[in-house]
């Protein structure tokens, strides 16, 4: 990842010039992690974040200056106003991070107002979202915004990066959001595409339900429930490559190119109506994981709704 705001952003950490808060918008949330977790090192290291110390180390998996919610509520925001209220122990700075910003409740975000118009000394606030659009406007308006997108043509800059022909470099493409070291992460991880395939797989068996369905890919996902967000976002590109070929029925626009006679075959059997309704329900219900849940239950609920979706719109 490599941007001119992400390298002021990293610099920052570094450096003087250090503001009281910041929002980061990316697409990935998996990309936005990594660059908060560089930042954090940086801020944190001796070294300038070399990823191997012990400091480095507090700064991914718990440190006492750190704080991370994910779109939290106002009782943990009030928490979080307490735990900046206090000078730091160990790191130069406090530091609140914010994940799914674009999730909060607005009384959650409203709270915050205040505190992000004059963050008290020694304190920063990172914020990240999809979109800005899905933040408030008063929130968004007192953060340096860090927008992280893909380059122009991301398949092309991926190939060339990667030296891989181009069908991989658009399923590539996809499952990074355009991002090469992303990519180039995704291509080395085998776990991570074992895991694709298993999840398109059991999309297959889904759209074509058998009474095991369900139960079987609720399994799979709770087996994996530390990957739940990248397996969702997965379901999604599926969904989405066969409501576009509906809408087209142009090869050329579809990302998951290896699976591409399944979604010819899955477009002729639905209506862009029953293809976009299981995209909402799979949007939702990622939202829904942003807090704590029962996971079987909740997983179960999102199978069921697309298999209603499926029956209500089939042709």
């Amino acid at each position: 990842m490599s941007s001119i705001a992400s390298d002021l952003f990293l610099n920052a950490a570094s450096g003087k010039k250090l503001l009281g808060a910041y929002l980061i918008i990316c697409s990935r949330p998996l990309v936005a992690r990594r660059l908060i977790d560089a930042f954090l090192m940086r801020l944190c290291c001796k070294k300038g974040g070399c990823g191997a110390c012990a400091d480095c180390r507090k700064a991914l998996e718990g440190h006492v200056d750190i704080l991370r919610l994910t779109a939290p509520k106002i009782a943990e925001l009030r928490d979080a106003l307490a735990f900046v209220a206090e000078q730091p122990y160990e790191a130069p700075r406090k530091v609140v991070v914010i994940e799914g910003a674009d999730d909060m409740p607005v009384q959650a975000a409203n709270s915050l107002l205040k505190t992000l118009e004059e963050p008290p000394p020694g304190t920063v606030f990172i914020l990240s979202a999809r979109s800005v659009c899905g933040v408030l406007p008063t929130i968004a308006s007192r953060c340096a915004i860090v927008p992280l997108t893909p380059g122009p043509d991301a398949p092309r800059a991926i190939a060339k990066a990667l030296s891989v022909d181009d069908a991989t470099a658009r399923i590539l493409a996809d499952l990074s959001g355009g991002f090469p070291d992303e990519a180039r992460r995704i291509r080395d991880d085998a776990d991570f595409l074992a895991r694709r395939a298993e999840t398109i797989a059991h999309c297959q068996k889904l759209l074509r339900q058998h009474n095991m369905a369900i139960s079987a890919f609720a399994d799979f996902l709770e087996n994996n429930k530390e990957h739940i967000i990248p397996l969702l976002c997965i379901m999604q590109s599926y969904l989405r490559d066969i409501l576009v070929f509906i809408k087209t029925r142009d090869a050329g626009f579809i990302a998951n190119v290896d699976y591409l006679d399944d979604i010819r075959d899955a477009a002729n059997r639905f209506t862009s109506g029953a293809i976009s309704n299981m995209i909402n329900v799979i949007l939702d219900t990622e939202r829904r994981f942003l807090s704590p849940v029962n996971f079987r239950l909740a997983a179960e609920k999102m199978l069921f709704c697309l298999l209603e979706e499926k029956h209500r719109w089939q042709k």
